[in-house]
């Protein structure tokens, strides 16, 4: 069963970004495979490779927000809440 990207997210928001960037190589690495045709075959995968597929592109993008805001934070020392 897949989670939400919410969910996803909230178990990668302690991680440092230098964690972060390998979940998103991760990440790549499993979009590259399914995009590339270099997938498992089996009937008796589930969820299908297609609903993985599209469940990693919405982590993809949920964690580059995560990665966005922790590399303004640990390197750039600018804090986004501060803005609010």
């Amino acid at each position: 069963m897949m989670i939400s990207p919410a969910s996803y997210i909230d178990t990668q928001k302690n991680k440092t970004y230098k964690e972060l960037l390998r979940e998103r190589n991760k990440l790549l690495s499993d979009i590259n495979n399914f995009e590339n045709g270099n997938i498992k075959k089996s009937n008796i995968i589930d969820p299908r490779p297609e609903v993985i597929y599209q469940w990693n592109l919405m982590y993809l993008g949920e964690l580059c927000k995560l990665i966005s805001k922790k590399y303004n934070k640990e390197y750039i020392m600018f804090d986004e809440s501060q803005d609010e």
